[in-house]
């Protein structure tokens, strides 16, 4: 996934910060405003019947949340700060008014529309098929080129229970193949007491994502 160039909107919007798991929508609420994510990691959740969160979809930095609302009159997700979360949220109607206004504005905003689908795509086709320990490799792989873009040779950990939620997996199979790769060093910890940041060993860990 190529990273996102800085955005800048010159709009009428309200800046606003969100604490670790803080809730920025619920699924089904009114769409009244698109949020653009100044700094931050959001989670988007879909809960299945029997009450079970499953991870959709993950934005950072300068990406859009609420798209949908060119649309639909609603959210489609429940949408859950990550991290600490600095954003901009903007009227509906102001943003409607975007195409008119600021035509190459619209024109990112549209670009990431595209590369939400192929996010999609791509949590179908790495995420949710064959043995666990290479999903597992590129999940760690995708998070890297999430947070930090290129060269990709370090990470921040989601928790086991956030990564099982995208794997659609138990949190056990999580820890027991995050073990095996810092045993193996291929995570290995930055020494941050702040964070949960690991150097990646980026060969051997394509060599596990391609098994």
């Amino acid at each position: 996934m190529e990273r996102k160039e800085d955005i800048s909107y010159n709009g009428n919007g309200r800046n606003r910060c969100f604490l670790p798991k803080e809730v920025l929508y619920h699924k089904g609420d009114r769409i009244e405003r698109v949020i653009l994510i100044r700094q931050g990691l959001v989670k988007l959740v879909s809960y299945l019947p029997n009450g079970r969160a499953r991870i959709v979809r993950l934005h950072c930095n300068n990406h859009w949340l609420g798209l949908e609302g060119l649309v639909e009159p609603c959210f489609e997700h429940t949408a859950i700060a990550v991290s600490g979360v600095d954003a901009m949220q903007i009227p509906l109607k102001t943003f409607q008014r975007m195409q008119q206004d600021d035509p190459g504005q619209f024109y990112q905003v549209m670009r990431q529309g595209y590369e939400d689908l192929f996010q999609a795509d791509r949590w179908i086709a790495d995420f949710s098929t064959g043995e666990i320990k290479p999903r597992v490799a590129r999940l760690l792989e995708y998070l890297a080129e999430l947070e930090y873009g290129q060269p990709r040779d370090r990470i921040e950990l989601l928790t086991v229970n956030e990564m099982a939620e995208i794997l659609g997996v138990t949190p056990e199979s999580v820890s027991h193949h995050i073990a095996a790769f810092k045993r193996a060093a291929i995570l290995m910890k930055d020494g941050d007491p702040l964070h949960d940041l690991y150097q990646l060993d980026v060969a051997r860990l394509q060599q596990e994502a391609r098994k």
